[in-house]
């Protein structure tokens, strides 16, 4: 019942016009022999033809909402147009009409004595025909009524608890707090050349702030590594030390976004665009320090339930790549300007990554170049992607010309071998560690590099990834997106 209630609500006014073309046909077909040349039809004549009418009519009609069902005919834009059922309705009845008046005289013949008692049973049928369907329509409709107002109500409630979880969440957030402690001044030690006092205090931090200092903290102590899975791994280390210390706190956090997330997914009152609408809500809240413990957590066996949402969502999708711990080995000596720069060329070449998937066929070759109209840079990047299955980031380095772009000031503290292993971590993070291993399977995809070249003030750089069974590379990537400070 629920189903067909679903149906008819999408499909009530194309229904009920149907079967207004229904009671028309049939009343035409009685006009037209009720009086055919001063002798009427048969019963079994009439009734068959009213059989054959409703049949006919009723496969027209089922043919429409077929047709209508199936996005992805040409036609059905044009079907699920209730004014397309109106037209049909129109050009009938326009029709009928003109049969009636092309035959009037050879059909009918107008002299005869007007029979009240058969136009009282003609009435007597058009009267019961059209009192059965309206009766029917109005007995669906009311039916309706109530499943929509009953949708309406539980719509409400899912909004009542999803704001209700979101203050929760806010509450949560309020009530985080910790204390750290900061140089405040050095000064030298009267009497005494080389000894130094180092005075600092004790700075209290909460709500949004907490995470912040945090993230400062770890970020501060952590000791990078040389291969980068080494590198994830001791980060989720340094994560957990701040989780067990912090649990009573952040297991609350977590547990409320989880389930702000699962009830925008589990929830069939609303469509996916709209799940999306109310994700972006929550990804709104979240600033980039909170999505920098949420990747971590996403990697314990505390999280690991979390990592579907995130994918789908899109819940990183402002996380800067570059301020991961991963990377620290190259941000450590930037300035805030040159690690936010390097963040946007990051960005630029997730976005242009998309482009080459988008444009990208099997057994083909697509390439583009970033900055095609900065002739002058110090640096040219452009991406390849070889039959879906291998990718290559190729950088450019022209020694001869001063730097003038704030995107790549950051490169400038780096050699060329610590740029190319900065892609190559990159491009790890990009297709395997970014969405938690869950599109790219990390046992077929391999990183390489070739030789840098240099070719007197020209150097040629580049890192590659491919999937090494040849099967296409999957492109979901949510930290695209550069840091807003």
């Amino acid at each position: 019942m629920k189903i067909l209630f679903v149906w008819f609500k999408e499909n009530w006014l194309s229904v009920i016009i149907a079967l207004i073309i229904i009671v028309l046909c049939i009343i035409i077909i009685d006009l037209f022999h009720l009086y055919p040349n001063g002798a009427e039809l048969d019963n079994v004549q009439t009734e068959s033809i009213h059989w054959k009418t409703i049949v006919f009519v009723t496969i027209i009609a089922l043919a429409l909402f077929i047709i209508a069902k199936v996005k992805k005919n040409k036609l059905y834009e044009l079907v699920k147009r209730a004014s397309l059922y109106v037209f049909i309705t129109f050009i009938f009845l326009i029709l009928s009409f003109f049969v009636f008046a092309t035959n009037r005289w050879s059909t009918f013949d107008t002299t005869l004595p007007i029979d009240t008692d058969k136009w009282g049973q003609f009435g007597d049928f058009v009267g019961g025909t059209l009192g059965i369907i309206l009766s029917l329509i109005s007995v669906v409709l009311i039916a309706w009524t109530f499943q929509t107002q009953n949708k309406t109500a539980e719509t409400q409630r899912f909004n009542d608890l999803f704001f209700e979880l979101l203050h929760l969440y806010q509450s949560e957030v309020k009530e985080l707090n910790g204390e750290n402690e900061r140089i405040v001044g050095i000064k030298k030690k009267k009497n005494e050349e080389k000894k130094f006092t180092i005075e600092t205090e004790q700075i209290q931090y909460t709500d949004k702030d907490f995470f912040d200092e945090e993230k400062k903290k770890i970020q501060d102590r952590y000791q990078y590594l040389t291969a980068y899975e080494d590198n994830i791994q001791k980060a989720i280390n340094y994560y957990m030390e701040f989780y067990v210390k912090n649990r009573s706190k952040m297991a609350a956090y977590f547990r409320t976004l989880y389930r702000i997330f699962e009830l925008i997914d589990k929830t069939d009152l609303i469509g996916e665009q709209h799940k999306k609408e109310y994700a972006k809500i929550i990804r709104a809240q979240l600033t980039e320090s909170e999505l920098f413990f949420l990747r971590y957590d996403a990697m314990t066996l505390y999280g690991h339930q979390f990592v579907e949402y995130l994918n789908r969502y899109r819940v990183l999708k402002h996380l800067p790549t570059f301020e991961l711990l991963e990377f620290k080995k190259w941000w450590k000596d930037m300035t805030d300007i040159e690690r936010e720069g390097v963040n946007m060329i990051f960005h630029i070449i997730c976005e242009s990554i998309k482009d080459v998937f988008a444009r990208g066929k099997t057994n083909s070759k697509h390439q583009i170049s970033l900055f095609p109209n900065s002739l002058k840079n110090k640096y040219h990047m452009t991406l390849t992607l070889t039959n879906m299955s291998d990718f290559r980031i190729n950088m450019t380095i022209d020694n001869s010309i001063k730097n003038l772009s704030k995107e790549y000031v950051g490169f400038l503290k780096l050699d060329e071998t610590s740029i190319q292993k900065l892609f190559d971590y990159f491009l790890k993070e990009l297709f395997i560690y970014s969405n938690f291993k869950k599109y790219n399977k990390s046992d077929d995809i391999q990183t390489y590099s070739s030789p840098i070249i240099t070719n007197g003030n020209i150097v040629e750089i580049n890192s590659s990834i491919k999937n090494i069974k040849n099967n296409p590379l999957i492109f979901k990537y949510s930290n695209s997106y550069p840091s807003t400070k």
